[in-house]
């Protein structure tokens, strides 16, 4: 250590710094004032002073004395103060800070040498950072008027220009009378340290200002559940600012009395389970105002019991009134409404389903739509979903002529329409089917049909039986008149040849007329026989090829199917002839099992794609008859030329 004595001249400065040290209160300035003199006076050097070392005595309870010790003590403190990775520092009062003494850490921290730091007792006090020195004065002051230890961090400013953080322990000692002795300290280099908390300062400013501008609530609570932070989306929903929430529970401050212990239950489970849990709460703000919350909590680990919470939350008060509109009109829709996911999962179904098909509300939920499908028809419904996604509209389902069934818990099927719109929610689009059954209208239709058959076979009969037979009576009595005025030669003669003929004419019209209205006799194998004259007539009238084959006999004793069947070839065989200019058609009549096939084969040409979908008249009249007799009708195109139609019905009793 170096000593120093205060010089003769610098005695009135020592008085005047002892003076202001028993003052009780010091200002900032006046602490300034204090230790720029003391620099002063530290300054000035004293070459005559001897150089001598002086080191604390050995062992805690050992008295402290102004006198030397035993050399040996010095290289144990020496030994023990240069290991320590810090600044260790001391300086004696009693003689103006006569003797002094700093680590060599201080060259590696601030680059200057033991030799050259001693040289200026305070140039540790002129190489604090400009912005930190007047606080350091006014502590430093504070411990020489009260004696308290002296605890700080402040900037030091280094050799090479270097800021650098210590963090700062010193203590004074008093002799036994009292009296200021020396001042013992350490400081340690928490530069890193402090840049570390800068670091982390800024990104929580960064996340903060996140919160900040995000929409959503933010909350962040203790393992207690009182609230650490909120964002400022809570303050403008909730009305209470961050400070006026902080360490409150939240569910006391923000929840509703039915809603607090729910959401304090859910917080417990999220907290023990320690994973993410969802729910919705009703939020009450500073004024009384509710609103709908969809909360999501995730656990924020940390090291120990410092885990926090994190409740964030969305503001679905609109979309909860919007859903509950919604329910009140899919409960009270005529219709069975079944929406499905992009998988064919039921996500929603109304009231009119339950009693449309049987099931249980929470029976059907989650299950695939082909619970309510006859298997046969199953495979038809992933085609239509796929397009539907493909082509999001409003279409009913089933539109090229299709028959569709409903599948009833008790295992009985029921005929339906369907129509299929998108729903637009948060998930994406799902598919909504509306479903109608139509069992009484399909009676009703049959009913209706089966009158309209009745009555066009009875005139059919009337017409062929009735006045057939009376226009034939009168040809014979006419033609029997006009024999007998040729007889007479008498003019008249001519006249009643005339009326024969007319009345022959009259005759074949009314037979033509009669079989457009009853084209199949009911006997079994009435059809064949009138598709037999058709292909004939057609071959007269057109002159092409047109021909019926069959494999076998096929009864069919049902005059109204018979009809039905009639009819769709007739209606292929004039739009093969009208639109496709087909040169040869082919009919065929097949049975077996229970079930029969009509086939209409013509090479004519095809067909476009959006007429073998669900457009022109002649299909849709086909697609209706087979539907009718409880057929499919099935058209396809050939690659180049030619249409094939074809009906597969049951063959009844």
């Amino acid at each position: 250590m170096v000593a120093f004595s205060w010089p003769d001249h610098a005695k009135d400065t020592r008085r005047e710094v002892s003076s202001a040290l028993a003052e009780p209160d010091l200002s900032p300035s006046q602490a300034e004032e204090i230790l720029q003199d003391l620099a002063g006076v530290f300054r000035q050097r004293n070459p005559a002073v001897a150089r001598r070392v002086v080191y604390p005595p050995e062992g805690p309870n050992q008295a402290w004395s102004d006198e030397g010790q035993l050399p040996n003590l010095e290289a144990r403190y020496r030994a023990l103060v240069e290991q320590i990775p810090a600044v260790v520092f001391m300086a004696y009062l009693d003689r103006g800070i006569g003797e002094a003494y700093v680590s060599p850490q201080i060259e590696s921290a601030l680059g200057f040498s033991q030799e050259e730091w001693l040289e200026d007792p305070v140039r540790w006090y002129s190489h604090i950072h400009p912005d930190d020195k007047r606080r350091w004065s006014t502590e430093a002051a504070e411990m020489f008027l009260t004696g308290n230890p002296l605890r700080s961090s402040y900037r030091v400013v280094a050799r090479d220009g270097r800021v650098i953080w210590f963090h700062c322990e010193a203590k004074m000692i008093r002799k036994e009378n009292g009296e200021p002795w020396f001042i013992h300290g350490v400081g340690f280099d928490i530069t890193d340290l402090k840049r570390t908390e800068e670091a982390l300062q800024d990104e929580r400013n960064v996340v903060s200002a996140i919160l900040d501008t995000v929409g959503a609530l933010v909350i962040v609570l203790d393992q207690q559940g009182r609230i650490v932070r909120f964002n400022r989306a809570c303050e403008q929903m909730s009305g209470y600012s961050f400070a006026e929430a902080q360490g409150k529970f939240v569910w006391n401050l923000f929840c509703v009395a039915e809603e607090g212990a729910r959401f304090k239950a859910c917080f417990e489970k999220a907290r023990a389970d320690q994973r993410p849990y969802e729910f919705e709460g009703c939020w009450m703000n500073r004024d009384g105002g509710q609103k709908t919350i969809a909360w999501s909590t995730t656990l924020l680990a940390g090291a120990g019991d410092a885990s926090y919470i994190i409740a964030s939350g969305i503001d679905v008060t609109e979309r909860h009134r919007a859903e509950v509109k919604f329910r009140g009109l899919l409960e009270a829709a005529p219709d069975a409404v079944v929406v499905v996911n992009r998988e064919g999962r039921i996500v929603i179904v109304n009231a009119q389903v339950e009693k449309l098909f049987g099931y249980r509300r929470d029976e059907l939920l989650g299950q695939p739509l082909e619970l309510l499908v006859p298997p046969r028809l199953r495979h038809r419904h992933p085609e239509h979903r796929q397009r539907f996604f493909h082509d999001p509209r409003v279409r009913p389902m089933g539109a090229a002529g299709e028959e569709l069934y409903g599948l009833h818990r008790e295992g009985h099927e029921f005929p339906v329409e369907i129509s299929l719109s998108p729903l637009e929610t948060e998930e994406g689009v799902l598919v909504s089917s509306a479903i109608r059954d139509i069992s009484e209208r399909k009676h009703m239709e049959q009913a209706i049909l089966e009158i309209s058959a009745r009555e066009q076979r009875r005139i059919g009969q009337d017409l062929h039986d009735g006045l057939g037979q009376h226009l034939t009576g009168i040809a014979f009595m006419t033609k029997v008149q006009e024999q007998r005025l040729a007889e007479k030669s008498l003019p008249e003669a001519v006249e009643a040849a005339r009326i024969v003929r007319l009345v022959n004419e009259a005759i074949h019209k009314t037979r033509e007329l009669a079989h457009g209205l009853l084209p199949v006799f009911s006997e079994g194998h009435g059809l064949m026989s009138a598709l037999k004259r058709w292909a004939a007539e057609v071959e007269d009238l057109f002159h092409i090829s047109c021909c019926l084959r069959l494999d076998g006999p096929v009864l069919v004793s049902d005059p109204n199917l018979a009809t039905h069947l009639y009819r769709i070839a007739q209606e292929a065989v004039n739009n093969a002839i009208k639109h496709g200019k087909a040169k040869n058609i082919v009919i065929s009549l097949l049975a077996g099992n229970g079930y029969g096939t009509l086939t209409i084969e013509n090479d004519g040409s095809s067909l476009p794609e959006s007429s073998a979908d669900d457009s022109g008249m002649g299909l849709e009249i086909m697609n209706y008859r087979a539907r009718m007799i409880g057929g499919l009708l099935k058209v396809e195109s050939g690659e180049d030329r030619g249409v094939t139609i074809q009906c597969n019905f049951p063959m009844g009793t």
